[in-house]
């Protein structure tokens, strides 16, 4: 079965940042009482965040964002941590990407994997990596490693998310 999403993550603050910028934005929450929270990176998402920021130049390789949307996230993590986390996986093949961005700087990435080297222990994997930036931990034996923690597992495209997450009204609903 496969698996796509494109994704910002992060504490609320962070994310209303993207929810300012784009009119398509919006914010879930992938477990309940968590206190990261999530924006998929749509195409609409993209080009309101282009229109704003600028596209800049396309990264050659790795995941599908642009040097623009690097600096649109380097801004919203002022006073945060914000990662983008990628995955596209169908059959065995694919790969994963992550970036970590703190305080306005980027710390880690971007970063991507195939899963042909998916033999690497989970804790190296760039999704994992991002989450552990942003504070996620494995506690207990019920989640194999940050990416179930934080919910990932659950959701296997933006649909799914739209569909099951918990959505966050926008901070002019409150």
């Amino acid at each position: 079965m496969a698996h796509a999403l494109r994704l910002f993550a992060g504490p609320l603050m962070a994310m209303r940042v993207f929810e300012q910028a784009s009119p398509h934005a919006r914010i879930f929450a992938l477990r309940p009482a968590s206190d990261l929270f999530v924006v998929p990176l749509d195409d609409a998402v993209q080009d309101d965040l282009h229109r704003l920021a600028g596209t800049g130049d396309w990264l050659e390789e790795g995941p599908r964002i642009s040097t623009g949307d690097m600096a649109f996230a380097a801004r919203a993590s002022q006073g945060a941590a914000v990662a983008y986390l990628e995955t596209h996986y169908s059959g065995g093949a694919g790969e994963q990407s992550a970036v970590l961005w703190k305080d306005g700087r980027l710390v880690l990435g971007p970063l991507t994997m195939a899963l042909t080297a998916a033999r690497r222990p989970r804790s190296l994997w760039p999704v994992n990596a991002a989450l552990r930036g942003l504070g996620v931990r494995t506690e207990g034996p019920q989640f194999a490693d940050e990416f179930d923690a934080f919910g990932l597992g659950e959701y296997r495209s933006h649909d799914d998310i739209a569909a099951d997450a918990l959505f966050v009204p926008p901070r002019t609903a409150l």
